[in-house]
């Protein structure tokens, strides 16, 4: 899949520590193939799509996003769009700014965090939605956290959050 970047986020240009183009391709090649491996909800749209946009924005642009299509008056680690071209998948806006603060609550890596919300992102491309119910939300963060750990990426045992991981063998280069 063909993986689009929009860089509108200057703390993205300036920070070494997230992934380069060529790791966030890697990432979702190897996220499509696990996500095909569970067999997951509108998995042929998997196989059929093309490409993926990817959208970094800072805080104060997230925020106006997420009022203007959530009511939600905060900025957000991540939105997800489908799209009307039919050979997207979608497209998912990603805030950097949020997703350091995330990495550094949960002691880990800003490269972990990017994988791990990249993964939440193509999930509500194919439909899961956490928010809906209690049953939605623990499939979605089970498949979630099944998906990182097949990429060598566990959880953080000392903090056990859903949102936690440690590298031990991910290697995206």
């Amino acid at each position: 899949m063909k993986l689009n970047i929009v860089n509108e986020s200057p703390e993205r240009k300036a920070s070494k520590e997230m992934l380069s183009k060529k790791e966030l391709q890697t990432a979702i090649d190897k996220i499509r193939t696990n996500l095909l491996k569970y067999k997951v909800r509108n998995s042929i749209l998997l196989k059929q799509k093309k490409e993926l946009t990817v959208v970094f924005l800072n805080s104060k642009q997230m925020k106006k996003i997420n009022h203007q299509f959530r009511k939600k008056n905060k900025p957000t680690d991540i939105l997800s769009f489908s799209s009307e071209d039919p050979d997207s998948l979608g497209e998912l806006l990603i805030c950097t700014e949020v997703l350091n603060k995330q990495a550094i609550d949960q002691g880990h890596t800003l490269k972990h965090e990017s994988v791990y919300m990249l993964i939440h992102g193509v999930l509500h491309l194919l439909g899961y939605d956490h928010e809906l119910s209690l049953k939605e939300e623990k499939l979605m963060f089970k498949l979630q956290d099944c998906c990182f750990s097949d990429l060598g990426l566990v959880q953080n045992p000392k903090t056990g959050s859903k949102n936690n991981g440690i590298l031990v063998k991910f290697r995206l280069k």
